[in-house]
């Protein structure tokens, strides 16, 4: 469907350049860390080097045990995952109007299965190196061009470096952003070869702000592998997210994709509704409630992350930590209770229930290995303890979770439970 659009690829990026005008919303998203912590950005540049060059880093760690992963109790089919790393970050800003950014991951990857080193390797990659206009014609026009970090609210759409050209348009209110990009255009790891996924991608996104809490978005984002997989799927799509009142936020994802899969046709929508109310009580007890649905042809973007937080101080997977499914042909009911012991910490209990929207002895894109019957439809239920601390001033944050996945009907009858454990800790310095 976008065969004819490969083509387009650099003119697009030189005619974004040439011919929009923008917001300066990536700067705002730089200085809204400056007033707290997200361990899922690079590090700060506070220390000053030469009179335009600045400095930060960031320690990174990772730990992650999967046990069941198959759900057979007869073959142990475990995974531990090690993930530490460093990140240092330089930001060159000659005038207000230019910042050229870098930053660069150092660290390991280790893997270890049923007892055996699966993966035992160093990284050396460049998760951003991107040159940034900004605040021009009258602060309605930014441009960013290289590697650079997209994501949105929920990380629903995507939670990804990529590769590309980037405007930020304001006009009448309306944020815009227009986008080319493809991951891995230019080599990521400096230690090895990589291919990259040589996917086009193509995003046109415009949000309305109602006020400072409140907002509506729709977007369409086309995706165009040009490996001759014939993978070509077009996202048109809204997401809201806000206040309905003083104690109580919503959010909303709703999408149609249609497009080619392979040699396959696909045409689907899927959503994602949700609430949280906070009790103004001691202990700020919070009740969440969720549902999301796909259809049997929806498919995420492939670049999604599903990761975010309901009243806590951290993220966490939102649709189960241990199952983490794609919502496609999946219906995912969520109710999570939640306290904040102190400002800095946070204690959440996540229950999710999933049901199969038509029955298929395919699951989808998740993180077990075992196979659905095809005959029945409950896939079980999951039951996620995060618990999380983030301290501002000391930029650390540490996020504990626990995941308890109880098979239902649609595995075989002798399918027994999962459970993960995973600590995550970023400290900046």
């Amino acid at each position: 469907m976008l065969n004819a659009n490969r083509t387009l690829f650099p003119v697009l990026v030189i005619l974004i350049s040439l011919f929009t005008y923008a917001q300066d919303a990536s700067g705002q998203a730089r200085k809204a860390r400056s007033e707290g912590f997200d361990p899922n950005e690079p590090p700060e540049t506070k220390y000053q080097i030469t009179p335009y060059l600045t400095f930060g880093s960031q320690i990174e760690f990772e730990y992650k045990l999967e046990r069941n992963l198959d759900l057979d109790g007869e073959k142990n089919e475990d995974l531990s995952t090690i993930e530490p790393a460093i990140n240092f970050a330089f930001s060159f800003d000659p005038t207000s109007y230019l910042q050229a950014f870098v930053n660069i991951k150092f660290g390991g990857e280790f893997e270890i299965e049923d007892g055996h080193t699966k993966k035992d390797r160093a990284i050396l990659e460049v998760e951003e190196a991107y040159l940034f206009f900004k605040d021009l014609l009258d602060d309605r026009f930014s441009f960013q061009i290289g590697r650079q970090q997209f994501d949105d609210e929920r990380q629903w759409l995507y939670d990804a470096e990529l590769d590309g050209a980037r405007a930020f348009i304001l006009h009448w209110g309306i944020v815009a952003q227009l986008s080319v990009s493809r991951g891995g255009l230019v080599n990521r790891d400096l230690l090895r070869k990589d291919t990259g996924d040589k996917t086009n991608n193509y995003i046109a996104y415009l949000t309305y702000f109602f006020n400072e809490d409140t907002n509506l978005a729709t977007y369409l984002l086309a995706r165009d592998d040009t490996t001759g997989e014939n993978d070509s799927p077009i996202f048109l799509g809204v997401h809201s997210d806000g206040e309905v009142a003083g104690n109580l936020d919503y959010w909303l994802e709703l999408a149609y994709v249609i497009g080619k899969e392979g040699e396959d046709n696909i045409s689907g929508f899927g959503f994602d509704l949700g609430t949280t109310y906070v009790f103004d009580t001691a202990l700020e007890p919070s009740l969440t409630l969720g549902y999301a649905f796909g259809t049997r042809e929806f498919r995420q973007t492939g670049l999604e992350g599903n990761e975010g937080d309901f009243n806590g101080v951290v993220d966490f997977l939102y649709y189960g930590e241990f199952l983490e499914p794609e919502l496609s042909n999946i219906s995912i009911f969520t109710i999570g209770p939640g306290i904040k012991p102190t400002e800095e910490t946070s204690i959440d209990l996540v229950y999710h229930y999933y049901i199969q929207t038509e029955a298929s002895d395919e699951l989808g894109d998740s993180s077990i290995d075992a196979d659905t019957n095809g005959i029945n439809k409950s896939l079980g239920s999951e039951i996620d303890l995060i618990l999380g601390y983030e301290q501002l001033e000391e930029k650390l944050a540490i996020a504990l979770s626990f995941g308890y996945f109880i098979p239902g009907s649609a595995f075989a009858s002798d399918a027994e439970n999962g459970f993960l454990t995973k600590l995550v800790m970023a400290y900046e310095f």
